[in-house]
């Protein structure tokens, strides 16, 4: 049988699920657990990327005389690596979760402030003579 790629797409769309289904999230599930996804391109949010960042500052001082090889480049990884303690991922996990309820609670601020404290009038009215009056953009002060 010979198709189309359109056929084949429209195939493959007939068949897949609207939703991907991830192995981890169904193993997690059937142990009473929910897998939250980081939004994507929110390094801050990720606790590894921090840890990545002390392992990387740690190669960095450490990898400052020749030779510049690999095997070396591997040697120090895992130094570094070796150096991370359960104290620097705790550290780092408290300040992931700072900065996710800071900026959960910003935003929050924001959306209250925009739905109850903008309010936005436009005219379209023939009889009005005052063309100043037309479009009127009235902010009340962000409370305290």
């Amino acid at each position: 049988m010979t198709m189309l790629k359109y056929e084949l797409l429209g195939l493959v769309a007939t068949h897949k699920p609207r939703e991907p289904v991830y192995l981890l999230d169904e193993a997690a599930k059937q142990r009473g657990h929910t897998v939250i996804r980081l939004p994507p391109y929110h390094c801050q949010y990720n606790a590894i990327e921090l840890i990545w960042a002390q392992i990387k500052g740690n190669v960095a001082l450490t990898n400052t005389s020749p030779p510049f090889t690999a095997n070396k480049m591997l040697r120090l990884l895992e130094e570094a690596c070796g150096q991370v303690t359960a104290e620097n991922w705790a550290n780092v996990v408290r300040h992931v979760k700072e900065v996710i309820l800071s900026d959960w609670m910003r935003d929050v601020h924001f959306d209250n402030f925009i739905e109850h404290e903008i309010i936005i009038e436009v005219r379209d009215d023939d009889t009005s003579s005052d063309d100043s009056g037309d479009y009127y953009l009235g902010c009340a002060p962000l409370p305290q």
